[in-house]
Formats: structure tokens, sequence, C-alpha cells
């Protein structure tokens, strides 16, 4: 048989491999939180790079980077304490100061409203602030079973990967779900479930809830061995099959509960839930505060879930029409309300599509707040404008969305009284942002 030279892999890759490129300096960070470098070939982003450092890096694809070394670092450069910090995906602001991470979310909202709505921010509240460590009270790990090795793997996301950094600790996350990782890990390694383990959430709330996303309900004795686990440490399992909703595995166990402004609320996992406790409860009530809810206001909240703003807004007296696109998060309202002896009207609607259809749509509002998923709400706050509320006041978890709605309102009439940043995320680039518009006289 004839032999052809053909180059190995490793070979074709290298050859592939773009240069070094060295002692280059970063301009800026990007929304992501990237590190920003530009040059005669283009732009660059290169994770990990802070701004007017001095680095080398390998470039990647069309507009990536890979930091390499750094010749002069950042003053606001720190050391990341989390050692999963160079290979999972989670946190990717580590390495920035803290009051930095703060004043570049800031900014990166600024850059937004400048470029998507046109508009420079001059009434800036200070960042609303709580603990920066062990903050995160929900913990969603993936997880995969080799059946050959009998070995499971238990962690989160390798940044841009499928892969799983097996953790045996998460420094942002409430040591109530982190003490949980290793028995969790070994408990299920040895059920018979374990092979068709989708994914496993820890919530601390009131209680602790873990929930397994399966293909199938347990057999019998794994239900015991669960049983025996959550009873050794004091937590609530809960199972979720296939296109249903979580169910609990002790249907006496009762629902969990969260704290919001002036009141508690139950919900089910899989409904949202701020991850920050102490910041969620902060925002609505600065929130709250910017809305100044009086008895004789009839206010319309969208993207209402299960009460967080809802319930507050009625004990101050308002007239309250709440709005959520998911009936189980509608109905876990309504019980929220009944539980605390509250009169709140609310319906469940798709805010994406024309609401004439709609008996509430129909009601003069004078207030609304609304509180949207990171796609925005570019078709509601239409809606919103063409009824001319007095006052609006959006939470944001997307900056760029919430740039987008705001150039609407501005278009409208609405002048932007403040902003605030809720740093709901610290140690992550992700944004929460708090506004307010007022329909000019």
């Amino acid at each position: 048989m004839a032999q052809v030279y053909r180059p190995s892999r490793a070979g074709k890759h290298k050859a592939k491999q773009a240069a070094i490129q060295r002692d280059v300096k970063v301009s800026a960070l990007d929304h992501q939180g990237r590190g920003v470098v530009r040059d005669t070939r283009g732009v660059r982003f290169v994770s990990g790079a802070l701004s007017n450092e001095v680095i080398d890096f390998q470039p990647q694809g069309k507009w990536q980077g890979e930091l390499v070394k750094i010749k002069e670092p950042a003053a606001e450069r720190v050391s990341a304490p989390c050692p999963y910090y160079q290979d999972c995906g989670g946190c990717d602001l580590q390495h920035l100061e803290l009051a930095a991470q703060r004043q570049h979310k800031q900014q990166v909202v600024s850059e937004l409203f400048a470029k998507f709505a046109e508009h420079q921010i001059a009434n800036w509240e200070s960042p609303l602030t709580a603990d920066a460590w062990r903050y995160r009270r929900r913990l969603r790990l993936a997880c995969h079973w080799d059946g050959k090795r009998r070995r499971l793997k238990l962690g989160l996301r390798q940044a841009s990967s499928k892969a799983i950094v097996e953790i045996n600790d998460c420094l942002i996350s409430d040591e109530a779900l982190t003490r949980l990782l290793a028995p969790l890990r070994d408990l299920l390694a040895q059920l018979a479930l374990v092979s068709q383990l989708g994914h496993v959430e820890l919530i601390a709330t009131n209680v602790v809830s873990v929930v397994l996303r399966l293909h199938h309900m347990p057999a019998a004795a794994d239900l015991g061995r669960l049983t025996n686990f959550a009873q050794q440490h004091q937590v609530h399992f809960w199972l979720q099959s296939d296109g249903a909703a979580p169910q609990p595995l002790d249907p006496q166990q009762g629902m969990p509960s969260y704290t919001s402004w002036l009141t508690e609320l139950s919900f089910q996992p899989g409904d949202f839930l701020q991850a920050h406790g102490q910041l969620s409860v902060a925002l609505v009530k600065q929130a709250l505060h910017w809305l100044d809810p009086q008895a004789q206001d009839k206010v319309l909240e969208l993207y209402a879930g299960s009460g967080n703003f809802s319930l507050p807004m009625a004990k101050q007296g308002a007239q309250v029409t709440a709005i959520e696109g998911v009936q189980s998060m509608v109905d876990r309202l309504l019980q929220n309300a009944h539980q605390h002896g509250l009169d709140i009207s609310a319906f469940q609607a798709d805010l994406s599509q024309d609401w004439q259809h709609y008996d509430w749509a129909h009601t003069e509002f004078n207030k609304v707040l609304l509180d949207p998923a990171r796609a925005g709400a570019a078709h509601a706050i239409k809606e919103v404008c063409a009824r001319q509320p007095q006052r609006v006041i959006y939470v944001s978890c997307a900056p760029d969305t919430l740039a987008r709605d705001a150039k609407i309102l501005l278009a409208a009439g609405y002048r932007l009284e403040r902003a605030q940043i809720v740093d709901m995320f610290p140690q992550t680039h992700h944004i929460e942002c708090l506004t307010w518009f007022e329909r000019e006289a």
C-alpha cells in the first residue's frame, strides 16, 4: 500500500495558530468585562485583561484573544481568591477590585444609553450594594455520569465550553449550599437515577431546596435514599421530570418562602428568584421609594413573577394590577396575596403581543413598574407609552435592552429622573439597573 505523508493534527493546529502579540496596551473594558486591544489589524477582546494594562495575548478566531502574560498590571487588579477561577465560567471579574467593578458597571450603562438611547444620564444615585461574597442563594450544577468508571462529575461549566469543572466550594454562594456539595455528590453517585440526571439546582431561602432534573421519576429504592438524606441534612428535595413542574419528594414538606420588603412570599423551585437575597429586598425598597405608591394610585406591574414587588406595593395602599407570562406564577402571586389579606388583580398575558384583547389593558394607570427578563420589553414599552402613565420605574438585568427601551420612553415625552446600579452580581460582569422615568408636563 502506498504511503502518503499527511501532517499530524497537532502540526496543522500549530500552523494555524497566530503569533503571540506582545507588549500590547489594553485600551478599555468592554460591556462583558473583557479587555479591549486595538491596533492596525483591528480589535480583539481579551478575557482577564484590564484597562491600561500591558499584556501578551494569543489571537483566537476573528475577535477573541487569550491572555498569555500581564507585563504591567493595572492598579485595580487584585488576586482572584477562587481556586477554580481560571477554568470556571461563572465569575469573570474577581481580578478587578470591587469598587472598580461597580464603577465599570455604571460606565457600561452610561455608554449604552449614549449609544442606543442617544441620551446622557445626568442623575446617578450611588450604587446599591451588599455582600460581595457568599451572597448567591441559587447554585445550578451541571453533571455527567461516566458509566464505565462509575464516577459522577458535579460542578460548573467551564468558560466557553460544555466541560464541567468539579468544585468543592463556590465563594460567591451561600455556605448552606456549598457544604452540601460533597455529600450530595456521594449520594447521587449511589443512585440508579444518576445515569439520567440532567442538572441539579440548590436554593437557600427559609429552607435549602435541592432540585433534581430527571428524565423519569425515581424508583422506590432511590426515593428511600433521598428521603434519608433529606432528613439527615435538613433539605427539601424537588423532582422535575421532562416538561413538568418540580414536585416535592415529600408532599408534606410545604412550599419554601423568601423575604421581600415588608413581606414573606411563598414560591416553588423553578419560579424566578433573584440570586442575591439582601439586594433583592433593597431593590424592592428603593424601587417603591421612587414609585411612591399611594392609596389613590392605580399601578400596572409587568413581569410580576410571584409578587416580589406586587405585595409590598399593595401593602402601601396602591391598587395593583400585576401581569405575568407564566400562569403558575400568577397563581402563586394570588395565593401570596390571599395569605396576606391583600386585594391584587393578577393576570397571565403575553406582553410581547397586542394588548387590545386584554380587559385589564383598558384600565387607566397612573404608574407602571416593570422588571422584564434580559430580552427587555420592546413591545410592552410601546403599549405603556400609549397609555401615558405619569411615572415608570424600570428594573433591568440587561442594560442594552434597557437603553433600547429607554429611547422609546424618551421619544414619548418622558425624562430620565434617576438611575442607579444595583450590584446584584458582584465578581461578574452582569449588571442590574434601576431607572425612574417621569412624564413631562
